[in-house]
């Protein structure tokens, strides 16, 4: 298997079902397993879910954490399986599980943080603000472009230069000194395709905004207003406790198989960068998805080009499909799953986090979002 779906991170959002941007691929085996789903009945109620989950995580089939809220109140909230099969410890609600790409989510608030301030401008090039760029990157490339990943670059999973000092990056700079040199493999604003590269580029222009370390400032502006105290782009092989480890079905030579027996330890970078790869607890994300639900993090006008998907301006209406629907942002890599759902209307917020790969997650999300929840609470 190549490296770069071995270690491809997702993010997307998906509105009644259907995914409205970029998803990585899903395998034949998945979308057997999701017709089969489909076809099936829906899970009865929350007992019946927590039956559900007892007998995956049994069968080897899931590990993770569950948060279902309505209006910010949880109704349900489990946790299964074990953040180390080593020491035998098992995952609880305050467990730390890598989130994958939803730590886009922080960079992404954080940029639009700063256009509200009047510090940036969606459509300015990023060369307004960064000067490492050749021309026709840094003056046709847009933050817009880096937010909606429409920016031309990809992902950097093949690069030489990363490749040969994955496991000593850790700064936003230490990233910056290789992807100033990738070129952009489609006209900016053209088409769309899963990019980390831009995200990083985004965190490079929050540190030259503010004269901050960007992970200083997601702390300081994102986290701290909003009590997360159990979340932020931990160093892997720090003193950070309770992170869950990540167990995988894929090697550097392909799907094993094995009912994920195997630590991503050596498969992923030692940091998360403002593209991935942070961790956070079931009840910080909900903490975020109240922040959004309610404006408290963002203005009105600023949280709606969130629920729009940078597209469009500040202000502009709910695009009806994401209202009426479910907002979904997800994160995967080997070891790694993770899906927040936020019902702007419903006000129902689900939240699965699981240190198996990303189907996993997804698998269950699928259950949840099938149930009806009209008489819980």
């Amino acid at each position: 298997m190549r490296r770069s779906i071995l270690l491809s991170v997702i993010f997307f959002v998906v509105v009644l079902g259907h995914a409205v941007a970029q998803e990585s691929e899903v395998t034949g085996q998945e979308g057997i397993r999701q017709e089969k789903e489909e076809n099936s009945s829906p899970i009865a109620d929350l007992d019946e879910l927590h039956q559900f989950l007892l007998k995956e995580t049994g069968a080897g089939k899931f590990s993770g954490a569950v948060l279902i809220a309505r209006d910010g109140k949880p109704l349900f909230e489990r946790a299964y399986g074990y953040a180390s099969k080593r020491f035998d410890v098992s995952n609880t609600s305050a467990t730390k599980f890598n989130l994958g790409s939803i730590n886009k989510i922080f960079t992404s608030i954080a940029i639009l943080q700063l256009a509200e301030e009047g510090k940036v401008y969606l459509d300015d090039p990023i060369g307004e603000y960064l000067d490492m760029f050749p021309p026709d990157i840094a003056e046709k490339v847009t933050l817009r472009h880096l937010l909606d990943m429409s920016s031309g670059w990809g992902d950097y999973w093949e690069n030489a230069d990363f490749n040969a000092s994955q496991f000593k990056r850790r700064t936003v700079s230490e990233y910056m000194e290789f992807i100033k040199e990738i070129p952009l493999d489609f006209e900016p604003g053209t088409d769309i395709q899963h990019c980390n590269t831009g995200f990083e580029v985004a965190g490079a222009v929050i540190e030259k905004v503010t004269g901050e370390d960007y992970f200083d400032h997601i702390r300081t502006h994102v986290y701290h207003p909003l009590g997360i105290t159990n979340t932020d782009s931990f160093h892997r092989d720090g003193p950070a406790k309770n992170l869950a480890t990540g167990y995988t079905d894929f090697t550097l030579e392909g799907e094993t198989g094995s009912g994920y027996e195997w630590s991503n330890m050596y498969l992923l970078s030692p940091r998360g960068t403002p593209a991935g790869g942070g961790y956070s607890t079931v009840r910080d994300m909900l903490k975020i998805s109240q922040a959004l639900r309610t404006n408290t993090i963002l203005s009105e006008d600023y949280t709606r080009i969130i629920w729009n998907g940078f597209r469009g301006d500040p202000g502009d209406p709910v695009n009806p499909l994401i209202l009426d629907g479910m907002w979904v942002s997800a994160g995967g890599a080997p070891g790694i799953g993770a899906i927040l759902g936020v019902g702007i209307k419903s006000g129902l917020t689900f939240i699965v986090l699981s240190n198996y790969d990303f189907p996993v997650a997804m698998n269950v999300f699928r259950e949840i979002k099938r149930m009806d929840l009209a008489n819980e609470g």
